[in-house]
């Protein structure tokens, strides 16, 4: 296979990468200028740099790739018409320079997510519930998600929702097993909000059946692990697996909104826009953010290999080699 991986140097994009190598693909990787790329030095991979927004800029990356995998995207951005330039624009001009300079048998599979379906209310969400995104981030990743399906008429072309994910180089899973590893569980809101959760190895396993499968044309999937969970089970599993006691902290919605409204005034003001924001807070209010994984299971075969407890101890494992995780040195 030779494959054009977008954001690879993200969590995701680098963990895709990997396989991809293992795998005997030849890799090609879209980096912007200034792009950090620890997770890509030393490998045998072609870096091309691109703009998103200048489309001829692209033709390097997209000229001989037989599959597309984009993953890059904007998570966090200063208003919602950054969030709609770095996620469906992005990909509207990604799209177009595939259809300009990529072979015409080229498939392209778009990394989307749970945002862009909305949250549930009961059931877990299938492909078939009508999306309805809560956030500015979701609605601008289901703006992208119509742009590659209309692609669909003119070029083989798979969707991919997954939920929150986790596992080794994820800076959100490195904050919470931090926090445990001091002794400190915080929570915001209540403790009852369910989550869907996939491991980033079971995520890109889903990844690639997707593109190898026939089946997948024009399709949508959510590729997510086992079961649901809740933010004190999750707490419960990081100490587990870090051998650590822990206090829970819950943090009132009054007080995540003034985080999150600092935040969000912040971004106006810096270069980088905040982790925490009004629009990033819409998300985190919904109770349940729980999808099904049974057509992904049942047309291209994918069913998870990672639990969370299992998935969690190995993120531990890593950060810890990795020296993100530091053993505390008692006072005495």
């Amino acid at each position: 296979m030779r494959a054009l991986v977008t954001g690879a140097s993200g969590f995701i994009g680098s963990n895709l990468v990997d396989r991809l190598l293992a795998e005997g693909a030849a890799v090609k990787c879209l980096v912007r200028r200034g792009s950090n790329l620890k997770w890509l030095k030393n490998l045998p991979v072609t870096l091309v740099t691109g703009d998103f927004h200048d489309v001829a800029s692209l033709a390097p990356a997209v000229a001989d790739a037989e599959v597309v995998f984009h993953v890059a995207g904007a998570t966090r951005a200063r208003n919602r018409a950054a969030f709609f330039r770095g996620n469906f624009e992005a990909t509207r001009n990604l799209l177009l320079a595939c259809e300009q300079y990529g072979p015409p048998d080229q498939k392209f599979v778009f990394i989307s997510s749970l945002s862009a379906a909305g949250p549930s209310k009961g059931a877990p969400l299938t492909e078939e519930h009508e999306p309805n995104p809560v956030s500015a981030y979701g609605a601008s990743k289901l703006a992208a998600e119509k742009a590659v399906l209309e692609f669909s008429q003119k070029r083989p072309v798979t969707i991919i929702r997954p939920p929150a994910v986790y596992g080794p180089r994820d800076r959100d899973t490195f904050l919470l097993l931090k926090s445990i590893h001091r002794g400190l569980h915080v929570i915001p809101g209540g403790p009852g909000q369910q989550v869907s959760l996939v491991h980033v190895h079971d995520l890109v396993t889903g990844i690639l059946l997707a593109a190898a499968s026939p089946r997948s044309q024009g399709r949508i999937y959510f590729i997510s692990g086992e079961g649901h969970h809740d933010w004190r089970t999750i707490g419960a599993y990081a100490g587990r697996v870090l051998d650590k006691r822990f206090r829970t902290l819950h943090v009132p919605w009054w007080l995540m909104r003034l985080v999150a409204l600092g935040g969000s005034l912040t971004s106006q003001f810096t270069a980088t826009p905040t982790l925490m924001s009004l629009d990033k807070l819409k998300d985190m209010r919904q109770a349940q953010w729980l999808c099904s994984h049974a057509r992904a299971q049942a047309e291209i075969g994918f069913q998870p290999s990672l639990d969370l407890l299992t998935g969690l101890a190995g993120a531990a494992a890593w950060y810890k080699a990795a020296g993100w995780l530091r053993p505390q040195i008692k006072k005495g």
